[in-house]
């Protein structure tokens, strides 16, 4: 039976898949109106190359994944999952400053790659977009398969992709117009609500797996909103429905741990006070703590590597 885990995933699937439509109809409709359309093919051996890489990528991943007992799982998942939310986070905010100028961006790459016949490059350019955006999806699908279940997370990615196929289609036949920033601020936001609640299960699953402390329950809404639906085919109701929908999409937890609670709060502190930093100029205020911090670690890890013990 299809859950309701399907309905992120979709929605993650139908982004991603549009993003990286819309990034190879600018490639290609670019080079139809500079009077090159027989470039167009080494866009598409690009894109057709990158679509082979992200699923041998994602074939990887869940194969390993499969393959692992119940305590390397929870870590495996846990790190995946950090992982994944890193990834799209940096994503997310790097395109909220970029979208404006994207598709002027593209273009002048193309006007450099065919003014200087380096028409491989074509290829390299669609290939590095469209695996990004396929990189995005699998690591997404990864993490979210691990709040609600593979076969849901992976159905739900392909549904949003073949949707979004057909979107883009029509949106290179009919020359809609779409405004880029819009798209990518809306969808943008949405992933990082699904990200705010991948990186708390993270955290969830590292506490198992190390025994972190901060442990104890902050509420307990099992009895009024589980979050999830019976796996042992009991009957459910309207609140499993909700309560599942409320985390796969926002992460939502039934029974959170301190810890988890303080990861999700810092997570929003992070991501808010980065989305300001980039929107004023002063980034350097999130950048500068994170900077001290790696220093701090590499110092510590390099002490422990030149400590000699004593015969």
């Amino acid at each position: 039976m299809v859950s309701v885990g399907v309905v992120p995933a979709l929605v993650i699937g139908v982004r991603e898949g549009i993003e990286a439509a819309l990034i190879v109809g600018i490639l290609v409709a670019y080079l139809t109106k500079i009077g090159q359309p027989k470039l167009r093919r080494y866009v598409l051996y690009g894109t057709g190359a990158a679509l082979v890489a992200s699923l041998v990528l994602g074939g990887a991943i869940f194969a390993v994944a499969g393959g692992l007992d119940d305590t390397s799982g929870a870590l495996f998942e846990g790190f995946a999952t950090l992982l994944a939310v890193g990834v799209l986070t940096s994503m997310v905010l790097w395109m909220f400053q970029v979208a404006r100028n994207i598709r002027q961006q593209f273009e002048r790459k193309i006007d450099i790659l065919v003014d200087r016949k380096q028409i491989f490059g074509l290829a390299t350019l669609a290939f590095i977009a469209v695996f990004r955006e396929g990189v995005e999806t699998v690591l997404f699908t990864a993490g979210q398969s691990a709040t609600t279940s593979p076969a849901d997370a992976i159905l739900g990615v392909t549904g949003g992709l073949i949707i979004a196929a057909v979107i883009g289609f029509g949106i290179f036949l009919m020359s809609w117009k779409v405004n880029l920033k819009r798209f990518f601020q809306v969808t943008g936001v949405f992933l990082i609500i699904i990200a705010a609640g991948l990186f708390m299960y993270s955290v969830h699953e590292l506490q198992e797996a190390y025994g972190w402390g901060l442990n104890d329950e902050v509420y307990n809404t099992k009895a009024v909103l589980p979050d999830k639906i019976p796996s042992d085919g009991s009957s459910f109701g309207a609140a499993h429905v909700t309560g599942a929908l409320l985390r796969g999409i926002l992460g939502y937890n039934d029974n959170p741990t301190q810890l988890e609670a303080v990861a999700y709060a810092s997570y929003w502190v992070f991501v808010l006070l980065t989305y300001w930093g980039l929107r004023t100029g002063k980034i350097a205020l999130v950048t500068r703590p994170l900077q001290k911090a790696w220093r701090w670690l590499m110092t510590r890890r390099s002490a422990t590597k030149t400590e000699v013990p004593r015969a």
